[in-house]
């Protein structure tokens, strides 16, 4: 398959900041369930509410997704906007988080590049933060930059 190029296809492109969290999620030992309902989707259904109020209407996109691939640190969830930080959580308690993640979106929507100051997030927050990636390069920016060889390391 040498010389093929793939891109990912993306059928709702991310334009504005998108929280994407765990819907199978199991709750944790700490947190008792709430019948058959799994911890991810009592967290979303939780941060429905949150959102809407910390937010407003469509400021952040709350995406459930399957699976984070970290089951042993549920409930998982990412916030990520074009051009700014990635950040990814662990550990979230599915009936304690939901205020907590929702004025961290808050926050995070209104940085310029995501990048919400240490002293400014709750300690919910601070604890849950796993990683913190940086941010994807735009496609026009990427289309500006010169192709370089795999091959080839320039310092």
């Amino acid at each position: 398959m040498a010389g093929k190029s793939y891109s990912p296809i993306c059928l709702n492109p991310m334009t504005q900041p998108t929280l994407f969290v765990c819907a199978l999620c199991k709750f944790p030992a700490a947190e008792s369930g709430v019948g058959d309902t799994p911890g991810g989707q009592h967290l979303i259904d939780q941060l429905t509410n949150c959102l809407a109020a910390e937010t407003g209407s469509g400021e952040i996109t709350l995406q459930p997704v399957r699976c984070m691939a970290a089951c042993d640190r549920a409930c998982n969830a990412a916030l990520s906007a074009p051009g700014k930080l990635t950040f990814i959580f662990n550990d979230l308690l599915p009936s304690q988080s939901a205020s907590d993640l929702a004025e961290f979106c808050r926050q995070y929507a209104a940085a310029a590049n995501g990048k919400v100051p240490y002293g400014l997030r709750s300690p919910a927050i601070k604890q849950a933060t796993a990683y913190v990636l940086p941010p994807l390069l735009a496609e026009g920016v990427e289309a500006a930059i010169p192709e370089r060889s795999a091959s080839r390391v320039t310092h």
